[in-house]
């Protein structure tokens, strides 16, 4: 271990390494198992038109549109584990990956930092096992912050080098989604496994780390859910799925990447428009799209592995670099911006100088090349409902408004399904249509036109009936209340109507 310290000094990455799984699945193995999946998903498409403006939900929206008549919106390729594979072995591999291209013996490594989303146990992650295989002789420590965890992990990294405390920190990650999530679950065909590994050390004066943001994310509390669950062989696992505040990671998205990575670029004492790259986690096949378009960056001036790999969580910041690195996306001395948003966690921002970085062995390759899989473009969309659909819904006689919101919402759902209204019926279950990311869409738009707020367990426990007869209720409430703070200046009789 160094000598403790107070001296400052240029910290960064000093090498990169990345592990993935032999198996490579594709779609088919979904249409396989599932035939039924593509032929009604296949049909879904975004009935309200996106808007041009450049708000947080339009932007995502406009982003997400193209995707929502693919079935497997936009995944092509996954990484999974083998049976004779683990998420440990994994870190492992890319672990001494990361030593050999740092030019590091395992005796020079003063600390290793461990983040498992989804380790092989449910427990404590990896950090003393992974150092156990890899016969290092420093601490480990367990670090977590969902798919902020890398980045986390670095700006932790940082600060003890950069004081002195150590000279080498060794971090890995690894996420094992493929077997968190049920596979007749939708979000399953989102799910990848991977492993990432890097070296923080000191760096050549001006190169490293510059600045770091980092913001909660407490928004999109139970975004997803996770449970304790029993595999075939009777061992327990934790399983992963979609949340009743699902929609708040559409509605955030935009807010949190500009934000943060303005907030990085001022500390650094740049501008954006002198970040020569920028790496974005990719959860979805639009997030990059969006990311950028929210930060007004051109699209060849960041990487999309969504692809290649689908969801892999907080591997991605170090897969991101080392590919664009490989690629000389990113060359020594470019300025760096790299954001994550873990959900229910924290989103981060950390802007480098790029410096001689090695990089560990290259993974194989995708089977085939991304614009093999066919991305099936919706349809022409009709124009939005109008700003003041509320205030005419409210000017309806009473009698008329339960029919005109039924009407709103089975035609919603005959656009998005490409059917005729007259083919549902206000009985209609509505996640019997409808997956999880068209729920979220519905959501939002129900909540711009009607400007009132709808829990998301409305959507997945209620038919059209029992979603038209609640928001009737909301509707009346709150053109109750709004009448009487009009005529009414009681406080005390606002506060109890309210209540």
């Amino acid at each position: 271990m160094a000598k403790q310290g107070m001296v400052t000094q240029s910290v960064g990455i000093r090498s990169l390494a990345v592990s993935f799984p032999r198996t490579i699945r594709t779609n088919d193995y979904w249409r396989q198992k599932f035939p039924e999946l593509g032929a009604v998903q296949r049909q879904v498409r975004l009935p309200l038109s996106a808007s041009t403006n450049q708000n947080g939900i339009d932007i995502w929206l406009q982003q997400v549109s193209p995707y929502l008549s693919d079935p497997f919106r936009g995944s092509v390729e996954r990484r999974v584990l083998g049976e004779d594979e683990s998420a440990i072995a994994l870190e492992c591999c890319a672990a001494q990956d990361a030593l050999n291209a740092a030019k590091l013996g395992v005796e020079e490594v003063d600390l290793a930092i461990a983040a498992a989303i989804f380790p092989d146990t449910v427990g404590p992650s990896h950090g003393v096992e992974l150092a156990r295989r890899l016969g290092l002789r420093c601490p480990a420590w367990n670090l977590e912050s969902t798919c902020s965890s890398a980045l986390i992990a670095l700006q932790n990294a940082q600060a003890l080098v950069q004081t002195g405390i150590y000279r080498h920190i060794l971090v890995v990650v690894s996420q094992v989604g493929s077997l968190s999530v049920n596979e007749a679950d939708t979000l399953s065909q989102s799910m990848g496994d991977g492993a990432g590994a890097f070296v923080v050390s000191a760096m050549a004066s001006e190169q490293g780390i510059l600045s770091t943001a980092i913001m909660s994310t407490a928004a999109t509390y139970r975004a997803y859910i996770h449970e304790l669950g029993i595999d075939f062989q009777g061992k327990p696992y934790l399983q992963t799925r979609t949340g009743e505040n699902a929609s708040s990671l559409a509605e955030t998205a935009v807010d949190f990447v500009r934000n943060c990575c303005q907030k990085a670029v001022k500390a650094a004492g740049i501008d954006l428009d002198q970040i020569d790259f920028f790496s974005f986690n990719t959860p979805t096949a639009w997030y990059a799209q969006v990311c950028a378009q929210a930060l007004g960056i051109a699209p060849e001036k960041t990487i999309d592995l969504y692809p290649w790999y689908a969801n892999i969580g907080a591997v991605f910041p170090v897969a991101n670099l080392y590919h664009a690195a490989l690629t000389k996306k990113i060359c020594a001395n470019d300025l760096v911006l790299v954001y994550s948003n873990g959900a229910a966690a924290t989103a981060a921002a950390i802007v480098m100088r790029w410096g001689d970085v090695g990089l560990g062995k290259v993974p194989d390759p995708p089977l085939n090349l991304p614009v093999a899989e066919t991305i099936y473009l919706p349809t022409p969309m009709r124009e939005s409902v109008e700003i003041d659909f509320k205030e005419r819904l409210l000017a309806a006689p009473s009698e008329v408004r339960q029919e005109t919101i039924a009407a709103y919402l089975l035609n919603w759902l005959a656009e998005a399904r490409q059917l005729s209204p007259s083919q549902l019926n206000s009985q209609l279950l509505l996640t019997s249509c409808l997956d999880s990311l068209m729920v979220a869409i519905l959501r939002i738009q129900i909540e711009k036109d009607f400007q009132i707020g709808v829990p998301m367990e409305k959507f997945f426990n209620s038919t059209v009936e029992q979603l038209t007869n609640f928001l009737l209720e909301r509707l009346a409430l709150a053109s109750l209340m709004a009448a009487t703070i009009v005529t009414d200046g009681n406080l005390e009789e606002r506060e109890i109507l309210s209540l």
